[in-house]
């Protein structure tokens, strides 16, 4: 991992290299310290535009923009949009990547594991603590934990502390055992228990069921087979016996839990002839078979990885995601305003006027009124379009395709059948359409009426359940 982030750096810094003459738009509003990563993506956005990638990267996203700023520069805003996202995007890899190398050398630090061998223990008091080693054994690596134990209370206290330590034993013996009258899976002879000052020692009377760590072995019979377990209890100078009887049952081994049953055991041997000395040899053999040792180091490195990169492309399809809610939100404004534009179009042209001096008329009143809607904005690019040459008719074809909802084009096929053939009724066709309009405007704020007390429900049954709570509990409380 270290050694992608190193590349991914010193790829971000050859770019930052290379586009360093590039100048950053002002709509991206760079401060001196992302300027370098907005550079990279205006360097990254001119070589796209000359590759075979043109059309799939800014070609659909230049249409949407089109769409919502008809008098804009489309391409000029697609541009914009792609530097914003990709100069964001080069921010958060990179930071991602500085992240991915700090985590990485603070988790370098020295290993548990020396040359020789062996773990340091801690003195008493300090507390034991385990370490996630690879055993080779053979050219065969099986994982296990190794504990390493730590290197003193009154005599009343240790009195008191006994009758609830030796139930607690009795228990931690069992390990995955759920009682002392079934057991068919390894022993936990433990050594102490945590909150305890007590070490103990095991004795198992019956070894043809189970080894002195506590290992199921082979040819249990299926009635099962008593065994005593004693434990030696000491502290200091205080020594007792605590026993207890358990009823075992066959239990059958895979070869990967025989390989650990021998790891462990080597383990505790080794850990019992270097009891009395500063470090835990681990053993260099297992059943006379060499074996290396290796410690495993848990990383965050992969998650921060993976986090970066989901990251990356959250940002990155983020921006296109506001696009398409700005573009189903014109579509909703412009479904919203088809009856007014509508009503007043076959108002004007029922008064004598023409449909483009209508047309027209309904653009001026817009501009004076200074607020911004779709639908009038692209009648006033239509009007534009005819001032420059354009038949009357084509620009109305392309004001219906910009708006592409049907009941626009059903509007513009109305006009075009009344300016080619002359159709008898058109009036009164138009007073149809815009009293369909409205009925279907008033059926779309039913809907939408309806669809607010559904999204009102839930909060209002965490209301209700809130006040069930207070009248109830009180209740309770006072019985």
């Amino acid at each position: 991992m270290i050694y992608i982030a190193f590349t991914m750096l010193a790829l971000m810094a050859a770019m930052i290299i290379v586009s360093a003459k590039e100048k950053v738009p002002a709509e991206c509003d760079a401060s001196a310290a992302t300027r370098p990563f907005f550079r990279m993506a205006v360097w990254i956005e001119k070589v796209l535009r000359k590759s075979r990638l043109k059309t799939g990267l800014f070609s659909q996203n230049e249409e949407k923009y089109r769409m919502l700023e008809p008098a804009a520069d489309a391409v000029h805003s697609s541009k914009i949009q792609f530097i914003k996202k990709c100069g964001l995007c080069f921010l958060l890899l990179t930071g991602g990547m500085i992240f991915v190398l700090i985590i990485s050398f603070s988790e370098s630090e020295e290993s548990l594991l020396s040359p020789d061998g062996s773990l340091e223990r801690r003195e008493y008091g300090k507390g034991r603590y385990s370490v996630e080693l690879d055993a080779d054994v053979g050219g065969e690596i099986s994982t296990v934990d190794v504990v390493v134990d730590e290197r003193t209370f009154t005599d009343e206290e240790i009195a008191a502390m006994l009758p609830e330590f030796r139930e607690k034993l009795e228990k931690a013996v069992l390990g995955k055992n759920k009682n002392a009258d079934h057991v068919d899976m390894d022993l936990d002879p433990v050594s102490e228990i945590k909150g305890y000052p007590f070490y103990v020692e095991w004795d198992i009377g019956n070894r043809d069921a189970f080894n002195r760590m506590g290992e199921i072995k082979e040819g249990i019979p299926a009635e099962g087979s008593l065994c005593e377990l004693t434990a030696h209890i000491t502290y200091e100078e205080h020594e007792e016996e605590h026993s207890f009887y358990v009823m075992a049952y066959p239990k059958e081994l895979s070869g990967t839990e025989k390989l650990k049953q021998a790891i462990e055991t080597a383990l505790s041997d080794a850990s019992e002839k270097s009891k009395s000395s500063d470090r835990f040899v681990l053993p260099s053999q297992i059943d006379g078979v060499s074996v290396s040792w290796q410690e495993r180091k848990k990383s965050s490195v992969l998650i921060l990885m993976v986090m970066t990169a989901v990251a990356l492309v959250v940002v990155f399809r983020g921006r296109d995601k506001d696009l398409d809610k700005k573009l189903k939100e014109r579509d909703r404004e412009l479904e919203a305003d088809y009856p007014e534009m509508v009503s007043k179009l076959s108002l004007y042209i029922g008064a004598g006027m023409s449909t483009r001096m209508a047309w027209r008329k309904m653009v001026e009143e817009y501009k004076q009124k200074g607020i911004r809607r779709y639908v009038y904005e692209e009648m006033l690019l239509c009007c534009r379009e005819m001032d420059r040459g354009m038949s009357e008719m084509q620009a109305y074809q392309l004001f219906a395709k910009r708006c592409r909802l049907q009941k626009y084009v059903k509007l513009i096929s109305l006009l075009e059948q009344n300016s080619r053939l002359g159709a008898a009724g058109f009036l009164s066709t138009m007073r149809s359409e815009c009293k369909d309009a409205l009925q279907e405007r008033k059926a779309n704020a039913r809907r939408l009426g309806e669809e607010a007390g559904t999204k009102l429900l839930l909060p209002m049954i965490m209301m209700l359940a809130i006040v069930m709570v207070v009248i109830i509990v009180p209740a309770f409380v006072s019985i």
